[in-house]
């Protein structure tokens, strides 16, 4: 044995420099994942993908996972470290020893507070990292991830593993699971990733999540353009907006964001565009129904959840009584029929409904705007929870269900940073309510009123929404 060693270690002197598993780019990635080294988690998953197709895609779906538990433990420690800085006494004391031992424990406190706030980030950043190498996995990923997908239990593994499927246009892998998953959480995940004609019977689906993904799969399809302006009628804004978008790639005309004004071209042209004979020709375009907004933010949505700040601070420059005033008017202007929730947050935060959302009518119109009016300031501003609190009415992220009257939209208003709660860090709460979001598919649209907030500027960029500063 002694001589066989001796021999590997004359053929490949690197091998005796690196420590033991450093070989395998499975075993580095784990490593990696547990200590939330970034710069060596990358390295290991640009070996991984330069290998063997099947066996790196085990890699990645063993360790997203622990990726995913590795950053929220990041994060709890991080708490921790703060309620341990919070708890040490600050006052002046007299006698000089003391008082240099405790300005010791402070700045070590801090110094704590510092690393674990930074390798939590850097926890999030692995994740990422490891779901975005997808993208790269050699051939013969494709059914290792079908197997992993057919055997996982967890929704949020499923949905990671078929949006790895899209990356890599697996998409005999995808179809036959759409067949298989029942969940519709998992089901968009996987029609997001396939252009299919097969997606149109979920046009009427009931959850809002499937049907704008049926759309996104319908996006190379023409036969669907029939299906898709049947479901114009659909009161659902959101769905509406996207689908003029879809119609209009898809027949290349160009027409009024306006239900009416597609089922008369349908009517007009449908028998020739079906035939092949129909020659697309562009218009102008005219302007559609008026849209509403918020801080000058359109919202093209009837399924919304406002968030809104209520600290202290917001009583400077009349900024609390403005927002209130804001918001009052778009529940003037929003139809019936529309979903909505309301939460209101400083140190704690009130709920509209603690139901998920209410259809507005006169009735909870009048209760909407008496709750916004009795609203007054708390101090502290826990920004996390309050946002918690807003997923919560589109899904439950601890069982993937997705609500029937979840809200497809959440509007967020704030005057500053978080002071208290689980997460104080800017990119850390941006990303880790991005990622919670991730698979719920809910526009998050920020509206900061004193500096730029770069909490709220990253997450309206990672969920596709807008961002405005006043």
């Amino acid at each position: 044995m002694e001589t066989i060693l001796a021999l590997a270690l004359t053929l490949c002197p690197a091998f005796a420099e690196a420590p033991a598993g450093r070989q395998d780019p499975r075993d580095r990635l784990i490593d990696a994942v547990k200590e939330a080294r970034l710069a060596d988690a990358e390295a290991a998953l640009t070996d991984l993908a330069a290998g063997d197709g099947a066996k790196a895609a085990r890699g990645l779906v063993a360790a997203l996972p622990k990726a995913r538990d590795a950053a929220t433990l990041l994060h709890l420690h991080a708490a921790k470290a703060r309620e341990n800085l919070n708890s040490l006494d600050d006052s002046f004391n007299f006698a000089i020893d003391s008082e240099r031992q405790k300005r010791l424990q402070l700045e070590e406190a801090r110094g704590r507070v510092r690393e674990t706030s930074a390798r939590a980030l850097d926890g999030e950043r692995v994740y990422e990292a490891i779901r975005g190498t997808f993208y790269a996995l050699k051939p013969g990923a494709e059914r290792a991830l079908a197997a992993e997908g057919e055997r996982s239990g967890s929704w949020v593994q499923k949905c990671e593993i078929y949006e790895g499927l899209g990356a890599i246009g697996a998409e005999a892998e995808l179809l036959a699971a759409l067949e298989r998953e029942k969940e519709p959480v998992v089901q968009a995940a996987i029609l997001s990733g396939v252009f299919t004609g097969k997606a149109a019977p979920f046009l009427d689906h009931p959850q809002w999540q499937l049907r704008l993904a049926a759309l996104q799969s319908l996006g190379a399809s023409p036969g669907a353009v029939g299906p898709i302006v049947a479901r114009l009628a659909e009161p659902d804004q959101r769905f509406r907006n996207a689908a003029f978008g879809t119609l209009s790639r898809l027949t290349g005309t160009t027409l009024p964001a306006d239900p009416g004004a597609w089922r008369d071209w349908w009517k007009a042209n449908g028998e020739d565009f079906a035939a092949g004979r129909y020659a697309p020709s562009r218009r102008k375009e005219l302007p559609g129904p008026g849209r509403t907004t918020f801080y000058d933010i359109p919202l093209v949505s009837s399924r919304i959840c406002f968030v809104i700040d209520r600290s202290g601070s917001m009583r400077d420059n009349g900024k609390f009584d403005a927002a209130k005033q804001e918001l009052r008017a778009l529940l003037d202007r929003l139809p019936d029929g529309a979903q909505v929730n309301i939460v209101f947050f400083g140190g704690t935060s009130s709920v509209f409904s603690r139901l998920g959302s209410r259809t507005l009518d006169d009735r909870s119109r009048r209760d909407a705007i008496d709750f916004v009016e009795r609203m007054g300031f708390e101090s502290g501003t826990d920004l996390y929870k309050a946002l918690e609190r807003a997923l919560a009415c589109v899904g439950s992220y601890e069982t993937g269900r997705l609500r029937e009257d979840g809200v497809d939209t959440l509007v967020v208003l704030s005057d500053g940073q978080a002071t208290v709660g689980k997460l104080l860090d800017d990119e850390a709460i941006a990303r880790v309510i991005a990622r919670k979001a991730r698979y719920f598919r809910p526009v998050i649209h920020c509206v900061s009123l004193s500096s730029d907030a770069q909490s709220l500027k990253l997450l309206a960029r990672l969920s596709g929404g807008e961002y405005r500063t006043r």
